[in-house]
């Protein structure tokens, strides 16, 4: 049977990045049942991949997961990335949605000049990029690849809730991608208060950010943080995926951006939606929640996204 190998499935409890280990799942099993799939944790992928060398022939497909980490931010998987890329020169490689971004540093420029290197010198190397400005970066600088635009693949899954919605959700980042300060989240906080009952601040990481995660945590922790977000009034946030995850369940959110520009490319994804709006002037923030708490009939489709990257992954793989 011809087989089809994941990379680089987070083992850490960052729940957007589990969520994407499932979405690519629930795409590879519901269009390719005639592979076996298998499924390898991001723990040291440069060795995990090392260990499989034996075990993956020239014609299985090794598909790298996706998430926003083509860059010199987190440069760990990136370095297990391009691991990959050397150790399997004859197998197709593709690489889930991802966002490119090298800093404009001496440290990013050298890295980019790695990656370019290794990533042209694979001759059958297939990357999706989730939003325009990952996608022109990727053209220009990873020229012998095949470059596609998809929206992120979390935006393939659907969520659909009759659960009473009770509180004001506030997602908000702690890490370096963080850019809204704190005099900026006090304000949100303070005109949340005033506007409804109950606030609850929330993350897209487990308690004690939990590493190791197992399959069946990873499941019952997402059921958790989804239903957080089925039960909310309202999402503000300055996470994609608190962004993403408002959008899939079906909850007005205000998203503000990070350091790069994920989110504000992301958000052209959706922005069709009237109940996510991209913010990126604190000044705005009343009048778009007015905006969004204002929407009667709110409805998620996501077949643009699953349409989108099942075509390629079928055109790629088949």
């Amino acid at each position: 049977m011809k087989k089809l190998v994941v990379m680089g499935i987070p083992h850490h409890g960052n729940m957007g990045d589990n969520a994407i280990a499932v979405a690519e799942e629930k795409i590879l099993e519901k269009y390719f049942p005639n592979y076996k799939i298998y499924y390898m944790q991001e723990d040291y992928l440069d060795i995990c991949a090392k260990r499989a060398k034996s075990f993956i022939n020239d014609e299985d497909i090794i598909l790298l997961h996706g998430g926003g980490n083509i860059g010199d931010t987190y440069v760990m998987p990136e370095k297990g990335r391009r691991t990959v890329i050397e150790l399997f020169p004859n197998n197709k490689i593709i690489i889930f949605p991802q966002t490119a971004y090298f800093s404009d540093t001496e440290d990013g420029r050298k890295e980019l000049e790695i990656s370019k290197e290794i990533y042209n010198n694979h001759n059958n190397l297939i990357i999706m990029a989730r939003e325009n400005k990952s996608y022109n970066f990727m053209k220009e600088h990873f020229y012998n690849a095949k470059v596609y635009l998809t929206p992120d693949i979390v935006m393939s899954l659907l969520r659909k809730s009759d659960k009473e919605r009770i509180n004001a959700l506030l997602v908000f980042r702690a890490d370096k991608e963080k850019v809204l300060s704190n005099n900026d989240t006090e304000t949100i906080q303070s005109l949340i208060n005033e506007k409804f009952e109950h606030c609850k601040f929330t993350d897209m990481d487990l308690v004690n950010k939990i590493i190791n995660i197992s399959t069946n945590l990873r499941d019952k922790a997402l059921e958790d943080k989804f239903n957080e977000f089925e039960t909310a009034k309202i999402v503000i946030t300055d996470r994609l995926h608190g962004m993403i995850f408002s959008a899939i369940t079906e909850t007005p959110c205000v998203a503000f951006g990070n350091f790069n520009h994920k989110i504000s490319e992301s958000y052209k994804w959706l922005e069709n939606l009237n109940y996510i709006k991209y913010c990126d002037k604190i000044e705005d923030i009343e009048k778009n929640i007015n905006e969004v708490i204002s929407v009667k009939d709110i409805n998620y489709n996501n077949s643009f996204a699953e349409d989108c990257i099942a075509k390629i992954l079928l055109e790629e793989i088949e």
